[in-house]
C-alpha cells in the first residue's frame, strides 16, 4: 500500500485476495490513493464483498479478467456489467452438466474450452476443472456469449450434505469483527466436517470460537461439524493464488 501510493500509480492488477488486503488496510488506517483509477482483478474469484468494498474506499467498481494459464484470456468482465464475455475470437467455451450436455443460461456446470489458435498443442474440449454459469445475451450488443458467474476451481467448491456444490463465501473481514483474525482456510473433510485453519495472535476465548462458529454456519445455512487450529502463517499456492477454501472431498 505504501509502495502504490509512492509510484502515484493510476492502475493496478493484482490478486482479489490482496485487492481485499489493500482496501481493509486503507480504510483502517485512512489512506488515499489519489491517483488511482482503475483495478484489474485476476487469477482467483472475485468475491461481490470485494467489489463493493473497492466501490466503498477507493470510489469505483473492479474490472475482472477470467484467465487459464493454457489459453490466457478466457472472458472479459463487460465494460457495462458485471458479468463476463468470452472471447469468442480465441476459444470456444462451452458450459457442461454433470451428463456431458451444454448447460443452459442460468445454471453452472464445468468449464471446457477449444483453444483456436494454438497450433503446437491444440486443447479440443478441454476441462479446465472450473465452474461458471451461463448467462443470457448481453444488452451492450457485443454479440459475445456471456459468463454470469465464475465460480472457480471444483476444489473451490462446498459440497453440502444433499450433494449439491456451492461457491462458499465465508465473509473474511465479519471474521476481524469476531476476533484479530489475520488469516484463515476453510478445509472441508467430510459432508459433515470442516478444519478451519486460523492465524490469530492468542488464539480464540471460549466466546470468540463460539461466535465465530455461529458466524460460519450461519453464512453456510448448514450446522456443519468445525475444528479448529491454528498456525504461525498460512502460505499462498506456488503460483502465488491464496485460497481461502479448498475441498478434499
Amino acid at each position: 500500500m505504501e509502495w502504490l501510493a509512492r509510484q502515484k500509480v493510476a492502475y493496478l492488477v493484482t490478486y482479489p485476495s490482496n485487492l481485499e488486503a489493500l482496501l481493509i488496510s486503507c480504510r483502517e488506517q485512512q489512506i488515499r490513493l489519489p491517483t488511482l483509477c482503475q483495478v484489474q482483478t485476476v487469477s482467483e474469484v472475485l468475491q461481490p464483498r470485494v467489489r463493493a468494498l473497492c466501490q466503498e474506499v477507493w470510489g469505483f467498481g473492479v474490472d475482472d479478467m477470467y484467465t487459464c494459464q493454457e489459453t490466457g484470456y478466457i472472458a472479459l468482465q463487460c465494460p457495462d456489467h458485471t458479468h463476463y464475455h468470452v472471447q469468442s475470437e480465441n476459444l470456444i467455451v462451452q458450459i457442461l452438466d454433470a451428463e456431458g450436455k451444454l448447460c443452459p443460461p442460468g445454471e453452472a456446470g464445468r468449464v471446457v474450452i477449444s483453444d483456436l489458435h494454438n497450433f503446437a498443442m491444440p486443447l479440443i474440449r478441454y476441462d479446465i476443472g472450473d465452474f461458471a454459469e451461463l448467462g443470457e445475451p448481453c444488452p451492450c450488443g457485443r454479440g459475445l456469449p456471456v459468463l454470469k458467474n465464475i465460480m472457480g476451481r471444483v476444489r473451490g467448491m462446498l459440497t453440502l450434505a444433499d450433494g449439491s456444490r456451492i461457491r462458499p463465501d465465508f465473509g473474511g473481514p465479519n471474521f476481524r469483527e469476531v476476533a484479530d483474525i489475520r488469516q484463515y482456510q476453510v478445509i472441508q473433510k467430510s459432508r459433515e466436517l470442516l478444519e478451519v485453519k486460523l492465524v490469530v495472535p492468542g488464539g480464540l476465548s471460549a466466546s470468540e470460537t463460539r461466535n465465530l462458529r455461529q458466524l460460519i454456519q450461519s453464512q453456510l445455512g448448514h450446522p456443519f461439524e468445525l475444528e479448529f487450529s491454528f498456525h504461525e502463517d498460512i502460505p499462498r499456492s506456488a503460483g502465488g493464488k491464496y485460497e481461502d477454501f479448498r475441498s478434499e472431498i
